[in-house]
Parts: structure tokens; C-alpha cells; sequence
């Protein structure tokens, strides 16, 4: 399988190993025996995924790990509570910071219109991540209690090259730590004073997200027979999906009734294990498989992308990140306001789409028509990956070969720490 056990996530220690000691007519002293206290610092990213229980956050809370002020060597913890603001006294989880609903979504430029919600841009993330105190060595949990907005958290962080190990997803939320331990009341606590910007990560992690653009290609290379991938549609029902989808409720993901709406509370991920068998078990969905996940918005396709990435380790899935709802249905020829896209760019041509995607009111920005497979396509790739100081070659040709995806780079590849730690990225 694709997955990645925990050891494929350690970073690895160098040893000289080979090496042999000088002869010497003293024997060496021996070493002093490991005290307790030496091993009782815990690791927050040698965890087994990236969905934590509230005993182990409170373990890293009891460690000192939580808001460490003193910005050394050691591995930290930032808790953000990922819901609105307004309710943040009402109680979260203690040491938690804010991420309002409204930062992890933006509207921006793509394609041929604007479209909301979409991932927000790097201004948005830097000023978050320093307003928070997210510093090189800073492990980052979500407490919120929206398993929806939490995984959609999440793959925002993936997506701008956070490595899997620093980003971990509070299982239940501040409601079950709650269950367990003390919530807090009042006020946000004090942040250090951070200069930390996601450029620290090295790479734009591009390949964890799918433009309009690019996803009409897969479709189209998907329907010539020249690609393979599973189209997972995270939508519960839906009257009409993109051609060839496969329909998975997230509501599958979770234990009991705790997920009966989109933004129920506390609600508890199934196991890993049960997870596996589930997704692999959908019929059209083997193990290997390039798997893209979308939705009405992109915030349940999420969910479908946090079980797989977060909790499988499972490399080969993205998210369709403009949805169906939410751009998808616009590209269409049912334009209210007399605004069709060209043939090239229409979801209902080409048995591009299963079932009637409804009235459209596309509003079309640009002041020429870009080609499917150009750069002035994939505006918020470019745009992304520009700012992260990277290569923007893979947002101009959606590959030709079915079989082998582009190769792009990914923070995962290496000690997440390299990356992180060169240039001004600690905090003052």
C-alpha cells in the first residue's frame, strides 16, 4: 500500500556507528544510566497519525510544551481553536489560540471568474501563523469542534507545505477534551512575537490541490481512457456530480450520529483501520489510485483528504479545492446573465458532467480566455507558488501520460526541520 507507518515520519539521527574508540590501558567510564526524566520530554510529531486524542495533547500540556515562550531547541505546541471567534471565552481548549472560520477561505481569481470559498493566500497565512507564534519546531493542533472545518484546517496547512508530522487534528474537538479535562474561559493567552512565514517550508505542496482548470483536463483524460484517477464526491446525495464520481458521505468517516450536520460538534473519526477498509472497499477505489476529492464548496472534500493523508499516510490524493457547487456548475451553458464560457471551458459538453448542474451566473473577469492547459489558467496556483519562491512550471501542462502524474516537489521529502529552520523564520 501507499501508506506511511510512523517510523516514515521520524526524522532520522546520523550515527557514526563505524567508528571505533582509541586503545587506551584505562577502560572508558561507563555511561550514566538513562534517568526518567531524560525521556520524559514527549515528541509531538512521532504520533501514529495526524489525529491525536485529548490524553495526548493534555500529555504535551503537562509537559510545558503548549505556548513554550522560551524559543530554543526544543519542540513546541501551538493549539488553535478553529471556530468563530465570538464564542472563544464561551470555553477552548487551555493555551488555545484563534484561527477564525473566516481565515482558512478566501475569494480569489481563477479561471475565468472569482470563486469563494478558496484557499486563502500567503499574506492571509503569515499573518495567522505569527499572530499565533508558529515558529520552526512548532507542532500545530486543531481544536476546533467542526470535524468540517478542522480537516479544512488542515489540508490549507498541507497545502502550503506544512509536512504531516507538524499538523495534528484534535479527535472530538475542544467538547471532548472537555469531557475529560478543564476547559478555559476568557481570554486568548499571549503569543510569542513571531516572524515565521510559510516560505520557511521550503515548497508549495501545489499537488494537494486541483484548479477548475486542471480538473476539467483530469475529467476529460479520465473519459479518453489516458487517466485513471477516482473522482471521490464528499457530498451526501447529490442530484449531479462531475462524470465517473464515486459518492462518499464523510458521514462515513465518523462514529455514530455525532456528524448529523455539516457543522455538528464533536464529532469522533473512526478508526484507521475501519477507514481503510471503507474507502478501499468503494467499488472503482483500489489501493494506488490517484484519488481526488471535491464537494459542493470544498469543505467536505476535506474530510475525505484528512482521512486519507492524515490518517493513512496515503501520498496520492488531492482536492478539487473550487468544487462542484461552487464554481463547477457555473462553467455551464445555463448562464442567466448571458455570460457562457467558450466550449472549452463547459462542464456540460463533452459528458463532462452527470446530471443537470442548474442555472448558472457566471460572471467572466478575465479579459481573454486563457487555454485550459496555460498558466493564466491556474491563477491561484501561480499566485501560490510564486509567493512561496518556487517553480510554477507544473500549473501550465496537465500531464499527457495517464499512468505517471506530474512529479512536484514536497515538503514531506526530508526533514521537515531543514526547511523550517534556514532563514528569519524563528520569533523575536
Amino acid at each position: 500500500m501507499q501508506l506511511t507507518g510512523t517510523a516514515g515520519l521520524a526524522a532520522i539521527a546520523g550515527c557514526a556507528g563505524d567508528e571505533q574508540p582509541e586503545e587506551s590501558e584505562e577502560p572508558a567510564e561507563p555511561d550514566e544510566p538513562t534517568t526518567e526524566a531524560d525521556d520524559s520530554v514527549p515528541d509531538p510529531t512521532s504520533t501514529e497519525s495526524a489525529l491525536i486524542e485529548p490524553e495526548t495533547l493534555h500529555e504535551w500540556q503537562e509537559a510545558g510544551l503548549v505556548n513554550l515562550q522560551e524559543l530554543d531547541e526544543r519542540e513546541r505546541v501551538v493549539v488553535m481553536r478553529v471556530w468563530e471567534t465570538d464564542t472563544y471565552e464561551d470555553g477552548h481548549v487551555p493555551g488555545a489560540l484563534k484561527w477564525g472560520a473566516d481565515e482558512f477561505h478566501a475569494e480569489r481569481l481563477e479561471g475565468l471568474a472569482e470563486a469563494a470559498p478558496l484557499v486563502p493566500d500567503g499574506e492571509m497565512m503569515d499573518e495567522m501563523l505569527q499572530r499565533n507564534g508558529v515558529c520552526p519546531r512548532t507542532t500545530i493542533v486543531l481544536s476546533g469542534p467542526s470535524a468540517l472545518r478542522t480537516a479544512r484546517a488542515y489540508w490549507t496547512l498541507r497545502y502550503w507545505g506544512f509536512p504531516r508530522e507538524r499538523v495534528k487534528l484534535l479527535n472530538g474537538g475542544y467538547n471532548a477534551y472537555g469531557e475529560e479535562y478543564e476547559l478555559e474561559t476568557g481570554g486568548e493567552p499571549d503569543a510569542p512575537s513571531a516572524t515565521f512565514s510559510v516560505q520557511a517550508n521550503g515548497e508549495l505542496n501545489g499537488d494537494h490541490r486541483l484548479s477548475i482548470a486542471q480538473m476539467i483536463q483530469r475529467t476529460d483524460l479520465k473519459l479518453a481512457g489516458d487517466r485513471d484517477d477516482v473522482f471521490l464526491d464528499n457530498r451526501p446525495d447529490p442530484d449531479a456530480t462531475i462524470s465517473t464520481a464515486i459518492i462518499d458521505d464523510p458521514a462515513n468517516y465518523h462514529e455514530g450520529d455525532s456528524y448529523s450536520t455539516k457543522f455538528a460538534e464533536g464529532g469522533h473519526w473512526r478508526s484507521a483501520d475501519e477507514l481503510e477498509s471503507h474507502i478501499f472497499g468503494l467499488d472503482g477505489v483500489d489501493d494506488g489510485d490517484t484519488i481526488v476529492t471535491f464537494c459542493g464548496s470544498g469543505y467536505r472534500a476535506t474530510m475525505g483528504y484528512f482521512v486519507l493523508d492524515g490518517m493513512l499516510g496515503y501520498d496520492d490524493v488531492t482536492v478539487y479545492d473550487g468544487s462542484f457547487s461552487r464554481q463547477w456548475a457555473d462553467y455551464d451553458g445555463n448562464n442567466d446573465a448571458d455570460n457562457t464560457p467558450p466550449d472549452e471551458w463547459r462542464v456540460d459538453l463533452e459528458g463532462r458532467t452527470d446530471g443537470d448542474t442548474g442555472d448558472s451566473s457566471l460572471d467572466i473577469v478575465v479579459d481573454d480566455v486563457p487555454a485550459l492547459d496555460s498558466a493564466a489558467a491556474n491563477q491561484i496556483g501561480v499566485a501560490d507558488a510564486a509567493y512561496m519562491g518556487g517553480d510554477m512550471s507544473a500549473y501550465e501542462d496537465e500531464p499527457e501520460d495517464a499512468d505517471e502524474p506530474a512529479e512536484t516537489d514536497d515538503a514531506d521529502d526530508g526533514d521537515a526541520d531543514d526547511a523550517a529552520g534556514g532563514g528569519d523564520w524563528g520569533c523575536d
